[in-house]
């Protein structure tokens, strides 16, 4: 029985740099972005992960991209 994944919306989380703590660790802020269409472009998305960071007041780390699929049995 083959499994079908139906691709749902993706997210976009922004990993920020906010500076040290008094301990000088690292202050690390995430904002994540929701309900992102599943056909944009991985290079699309990071070039919006960028301009978005760009009016942040704290430095990017990282860009990540999550997908959720919903598993559909699919029945022969």
């Amino acid at each position: 029985m083959p499994i079908i994944p139906n691709q749902y919306d993706s997210k976009l989380k922004l990993v920020l740099n906010a500076g040290l703590d008094e301990n000088n660790k690292n202050i690390i802020k995430n904002k994540t972005y929701t309900n992102i269409k599943s056909t944009v472009t991985d290079e699309d998305l990071y070039e919006l992960g960028v301009a978005i960071s760009d009016l942040q007041s704290y430095s990017l780390l990282n860009l990540v991209r999550y997908e959720e699929s919903e598993l559909i049995n699919e029945i022969i």
